[in-house]
């Protein structure tokens, strides 16, 4: 596995080369400055499988270096860890919404910084990737319901803004910290009748969906601090670490009427008239190690029984 470490700091390299001296089948390369980085980058003949990216570099940020690897094509899926001895999670939450897969905060432990490049290289070496789909890009075939991809499966939406995977979203819910878990909120939002708009789009025109009910609730959360993720079935979670409490009960409302006017609409002009639940924020679980799906389980379940609750009012 080979990583590139990027930090102003030669200490912070100097002893993330020590880290991994001690690990079998890790090579560090290191550079001082985002510029540095990548013309490694584009001189390397073998790759990088991780990058590990110091947040707050002179110059070139760590956040806009993240977004100019995640546009060279062989590294879009490559796990970017931030490091970062930012207290302001905005900071984060940006560099999240960047591509960054993971973080860690200054001074980091050994042990933890170990731990999540080991899981990054498993994440590697399995080939677990989300597909990926491009609301600009053509569909490779013209036939409605002809996808490469499951109704059910977790996608990447490119070029939405503030959506991230489902294994990004994860990491950054479980490394929240209690002082800002105590602020933090998250719900989810589902596309009634998805199977039947899979059915009638194609690849592209799908992608144009998720993309716009994306933009839709960003639009009216409209917060920094909001980063959401499609975890398939129609299902978008959504999470800031702020109150979104006085949203409700009318941000259901606000986005459908977002919705209504957006851009989704067929080749033919067609409106894909969309529609959406939206489920009750809840707050996280303070266990880290029963916080990430529990919460988003327990989210996904009240956004299903607010859809099951309107048809027996209907």
């Amino acid at each position: 596995m080979r990583i590139l470490a990027v930090d102003d700091d030669s200490v912070v390299l100097d002893l993330l080369e020590v880290i991994f001296k001690q690990s079998d089948g890790i090579e560090v390369v290191v550079a001082a400055s985002g510029a540095l980085a990548l013309e490694a980058i584009a001189t390397s003949k073998d790759g990088f499988d991780c990058f590990l990216l110091d947040i707050s570099m002179p110059e070139m940020t760590g956040i806009e270096l993240c977004e100019r690897i995640r546009v060279h094509g062989a590294h879009r899926d490559t796990p970017i860890i931030m490091l970062t001895a930012n207290t302001d999670k905005t900071s984060i939450e940006q560099a999240f919404a960047a591509g960054a897969s993971d973080y860690i905060t200054k001074p980091f432990d050994v042990a933890d910084i170990s731990t999540r490049v080991q899981i990054a290289a498993r994440m590697v070496q399995s080939g677990d990737t989300v597909r990926a789909i491009d609301p600009s890009e053509p569909s490779r075939s013209s036939v409605p319901g002809r996808h490469r991809f499951a109704v059910t499966e977790p996608l990447q939406i490119l070029s939405a803004d503030q959506l991230i995977l489902p294994y990004s979203l994860g990491n950054y819910l479980s490394q929240l910290s209690q002082r800002h878990l105590n602020h933090c909120r998250l719900f989810a939002a589902k596309i009634i009748g998805v199977e039947a708009l899979y059915d009638s789009c194609t690849s592209q025109e799908f992608a144009i969906a998720l993309s716009a009910v994306s933009d839709a609730i960003s639009d009216v959360v409209n917060s920094p601090k909001l980063l959401s993720s499609y975890f398939g079935s129609g299902i978008f979670i959504c999470i800031g670490t702020e109150d979104f409490g006085t949203l409700w009960p009318q941000i259901e409302t606000d986005v459908q009427e977002v919705l209504d006017t957006s851009y989704a609409v067929f080749e033919d002009g067609r409106a894909m008239n969309i529609n959406l639940h939206i489920g009750r924020p809840v707050r996280p679980n303070g266990s880290r190690t029963q916080r990430v799906k529990p919460t988003i389980d327990r989210a996904i379940s009240l956004v299903e029984r607010s859809g099951k609750s309107k048809r027996l009012k209907a």
